[in-house]
């Protein structure tokens, strides 16, 4: 007679593992450790839901004259937003439900962050600082650049080439590069 052992097998539906041991209190008991073997794996929530309130869809009934009841998933009303967070001076992107647009005006951003467990600071955002915005004031047209490595050092060349150096513009919402004679 076979010792019963109690480990979790990977081979679970295999052909051979399953015709020898079908029916019996082994399969029965690695079937059910099975699963333990593969907590590794990602949990995946409800995509639809509120980050700040946790609000997910709602399981109602529509229900006919006839009392028929069809069932329609009530979904929440989400709203990709920029919510101005004071304390961290920047604008902070979430997606929030109507519902609780009104809840961070009564309590502010940084309570229901806290309760919700979100760390504000780790989320995409718009600088808001008075430095950061008087900056934009000043270089209105000019995004930000990195310094060209290939650009030509010896000055003597510079000046005798008759092409003007690519300079980053905003078209259109986009940065593009342009000559620095075309603006």
């Amino acid at each position: 007679m076979q010792a019963c052992s109690l480990k979790p097998t990977v081979q679970l539906f295999s052909s051979k593992a399953s015709s020898l041991q079908r029916g019996t209190a082994v399969a029965a008991v690695q079937r059910l450790a099975a699963p333990a073997a593969r907590s590794a794996q990602l949990v995946v929530e409800a995509s639809r839901t509120c980050d700040l309130t946790g609000k997910r869809a709602n399981n109602g009934y529509v229900v006919t004259f006839s009392h028929k009841r069809n069932k329609k998933l009530q979904q929440v009303n989400l709203q990709y937003k920029k919510v101005y967070w004071p304390e961290g001076q920047r604008w902070v992107k979430l997606r929030i439900s109507t519902k609780a647009m009104k809840t961070i005006e009564k309590r502010g951003l940084q309570n229901m962050a806290e309760e919700a467990g979100i760390d504000l600071w780790k989320l995409p955002y718009e600088d808001a600082r008075p430095e950061r915005l008087q900056w934009l004031a000043e270089n209105a047209g000019n995004p930000p650049m990195a310094k060209n490595k290939r650009a030509m050092k010896n000055p003597e060349k510079l000046a005798a080439s008759k092409k003007t150096p690519l300079v980053a513009r905003y078209l259109h919402g986009k940065i593009a590069y342009v000559r620095a004679d075309s603006q």
